[in-house]
């Protein structure tokens, strides 16, 4: 510990001196064990050993990062454009919908692409179909803006359709309204139930962003009445949110 201390004052001795003269610093530890440092060679007490430089190390360089492709089954910061995170928060307190939800929704669907179109003629983010689009007041489906409120609009509109039936309100936002009421559940698309499967194991699982073990809702129905609850409430009911 006092050859540390010592190189640590001797360094702050020798940064003092003027920097256009050449000194030699010595040091020596008097009868009471107090290490001093001077620039003269000696004393009648004393017999000062000179401090002689260390050498500089320099430091390894540090490794350059290895490349590597993002897995299509995580959702992280480094793999979400920022400005997404964003969007995604406003547009979901707006409409009242857990951001962690529509993270992983957006990660199956476009892989956050915002100029993603698909064979049917989905588009954007969240892959609004045409007449979806058109139903949510989306003015430019590759505005990520837009698009990502107009589909977490129509994803608010299928939770409440479906009484928080997750599994039933995202196989119709794959499948359509459509396909959930002839079935009366999750339709036998190989397409759509492995979508479900995907993104709620996204939502569930390990990957996820960020997600509180338990989200709580409190809000007020139409006629006054508190109301408490894990399911985000509609968006016009004024609530506040709790994540424990």
């Amino acid at each position: 510990m006092r050859t540390v201390v010592a190189a640590i004052f001797a360094a702050l001795i020798v940064s003092l001196l003027p920097p256009v003269a050449h000194a030699d610093i010595y040091q020596y530890t008097d009868a009471s064990g107090v290490l001093h440092f001077t620039n003269v060679t000696g004393g009648k007490d004393h017999k000062p050993v000179k401090c002689e430089p260390r050498q500089k190390i320099q430091p390894e360089a540090a490794p350059l990062p290895q490349e590597s492709t993002p897995s299509k089954n995580t959702i992280s910061s480094s793999n979400m454009p920022s400005a997404y995170l964003d969007i995604i928060q406003t547009a979901c307190n707006r409409h009242g919908v857990d951001p962690a939800l529509v993270h992983a929704l957006v990660k199956v669907e476009s892989d956050f692409n915002p100029y993603a179109l698909s064979k049917k003629g989905a588009m954007g983010l969240m892959q609004l179909m045409p007449q979806t689009a058109v139903d949510m007041n989306v003015q430019n489906s590759f505005s990520p803006n837009d698009n990502v409120d107009g589909g977490v609009k129509y994803l608010r509109y299928l939770i409440d359709r479906y009484e928080g039936n997750l599994s039933l309100a995202l196989a119709a936002y794959n499948s359509g309204e459509t396909a959930v009421k002839k079935w009366g559940t999750i339709p036998p698309f190989k397409e759509t139930q492995n979508y479900v499967q995907r993104v709620l194991k996204l939502y569930n699982g390990k990957n996820k962003l960020h997600i509180p073990r338990y989200t709580i809702y409190m809000g007020y129905t139409e006629d006054g009445s508190l109301l408490v609850t894990d399911t985000p409430l509609p968006s016009r009911n004024k609530t506040s949110r709790k994540d424990l």
